[in-house]
This record gives C-alpha cells, sequence and structure tokens, in this order.
C-alpha cells in the first residue's frame, strides 16, 4: 500500500533564542530486508538550516541541524511516501546482540510490584499459550481494560501511572504491553511511526503514533502488535519510523536552545493514500 506522510512540527518562543540544536527522528524505516520501502523522504527548516543525518545504535535515521542565530520561531517539515507491507519485521544480524536490550527494563520499563501483578492477572493459568498468541493476549487484555484519553498522561508518565489510573494514549499502552511481555519472558520492542485513518477522504490528521514488536523466535521475524486500536495487528495502514527499548530512544523531534524564552509547540501530521501521491 503506498501512503504518503506529512509531519509539521512549530516551535514559538516568547522572545528571541539562538544556539537551538535539534534532532528529528521521522523518516520512515526502508531498506532492501524491509517489508517497508521508502521511496522518498525530505527535511526542510525554517529558519533555514544545513541538515545532517547518521543511523543510531538500532539502525534508525537521525537528522540533526543547529540553528545558530536568533530566532523566534522553529518550524520543521517533513514529506515522505512509502510502499508498506505486513506488520511483519525478520530478524537481522544486530538483533541477537540487542536482545538483551528488548527483554530488560529501562527508562520506561520499570518491573515494579504493580506490573508484576497486572502480567500475572493477564495470564492466570495461560502461560502455556504460544507465544504470539499470549502476546496477542495481552494486547487485547490492554486494549479492552484501558481508555484512550489525551491530556491525562505526560511524556514522563510512568507504566505504574498508568495502570492505577487504566487511561492514556499510544505510547502509554504501548509501555506497558512491553512491561507485561518482558516479565513474561517476551522479547519486545518499543515503535515509532504513524496509522493511516482510511477515511473516506484518503487522509488524516492526527499524531505520530506508537505500537510495539514481539519477536518470533521460531520464525526468527518481530511481529507488532497495537494495543490502542481493537484491530491489535498491525498491518499495511501503518508507517513504521523506528524502535528502541521505550519512547526515549526514538522520540519524534528533541532539542535544546540557549535563552530565557518559554516555549508553545504545534504538531500537525496528515496520513494520505492518493490513487498516485508521487
Amino acid at each position: 500500500m503506498k501512503l504518503k506522510v506529512e509531519h509539521l512540527t512549530r516551535f514559538e518562543y516568547s522572545q528571541p533564542v539562538f544556539e537551538t540544536t535539534t534532532e528529528v527522528r521521522l523518516q520512515p524505516a526502508g531498506g532492501p530486508d524491509s517489508p517497508q520501502q521508502l521511496l522518498s523522504f525530505s527535511v526542510d527548516v525554517d529558519p533555514t538550516s544545513k541538515v545532517f543525518s547518521y543511523q543510531d545504535f538500532y539502525g534508525n535515521t537521525i537528522h540533526y541541524f543547529s540553528v545558530l542565530p536568533p530566532h523566534d520561531f522553529l518550524e520543521i517539515r517533513t514529506a515522505g511516501i512509502v510502499e508498506t507491507g505486513p506488520g511483519d519485521y525478520p530478524m537481522d544480524s544486530k538483533d541477537t546482540v540487542n536482545l538483551f536490550d528488548f527483554t530488560s527494563q529501562c527508562k520506561y520499563i520499570v518491573f515494579s510490584e504493580a506490573a508484576q501483578a497486572y502480567a500475572a492477572e493477564i495470564v492466570r493459568e495461560d502461560m502455556s499459550l504460544p507465544r504470539l498468541e499470549l502476546a496477542l493476549k495481552i494486547c487485547r487484555t490492554i486494549n479492552e481494560g484501558f481508555k484512550y484519553q489525551k491530556g491525562v498522561t505526560t511524556v514522563q508518565s510512568t507504566v505504574e501511572q498508568v495502570l492505577e489510573q487504566r487511561t492514556g494514549v499510544c505510547q502509554d499502552f504501548a509501555h506497558v504491553m512491553i512491561t507485561v511481555c518482558r516479565i513474561l519472558g517476551l522479547p519486545t520492542r518499543y515503535v515509532s511511526g504513524y496509522v493511516w485513518g482510511g477515511n473516506r477522504e484518503g487522509d488524516q490528521e492526527g499524531a505520530s503514533h506508537a505500537w510495539c514488536e514481539v519477536l518470533d523466535e521460531e520464525n526468527q521475524k518481530w511481529v507488532g502488535f497495537d494495543p490502542t486500536h481493537s484491530t491489535l495487528k498491525v498491518d499495511e495502514r501503518y508507517i513504521k519510523i523506528g524502535h528502541g527499548r521505550d519512547y526515549s530512544d526514538i522520540p519524534p523531534v528533541k532539542g535544546t536552545y540557549k535563552g530565557r524564552a518559554s516555549e508553545s509547540l504545534t504538531v500537525k501530521v496528515f496520513v494520505t493514500a492518493p490513487a498516485d501521491p508521487a
């Protein structure tokens, strides 16, 4: 399925700032062995700046730039066209080395007493389920038991807080599923990307999305699960940007600036599926 994604990020500052340094993790994944092919991608920055890129430890593409003169806003526009595929990604040569990262605790993934109790509540007598069936049960339990609501959690909310209120957004639900899966011995990684809504006009205004991938060791692939949407399984409607241990490894945009100004943030995302997006 061919999809186009446009992502606008705009920071406005209460007074001029300077020496802004920004990292952007918005380029969709793609490569010779990837089920998703990246057909085109661009990054435009205002005020104008030269943009560089590199690949991180997990193979995600990161763009970075600096704006040194004083400025009272920063606008980043990215646009990409991808040919999507199924939600499964083959293991690569790095995965065996990185497997510990996707089975252990990290910044957002903590095996607290509350998380362990929740994991035990889900499995009960079902620990004998095949690994992917167990992952699907975890995904369904979160989807049915948690309420999607913006503004209740923040980017810093912990799994324990989300478990207590059973409310949050896609990032929170992905972190809960990853925590439960890892507690139960399922290697699982956090995924950042987009999802196409499939409405009549062919486009959707929304935001970045998050889900997770569970390792199917028998078939040597990572299988995508989305606890936010009732479809549960990731398919060709999803555009993957990249993956990591948790959100902190692949935030869409992060950066620093010098100055005493406060900032306001505007984000707009459009995912379209026109007949010929090229």
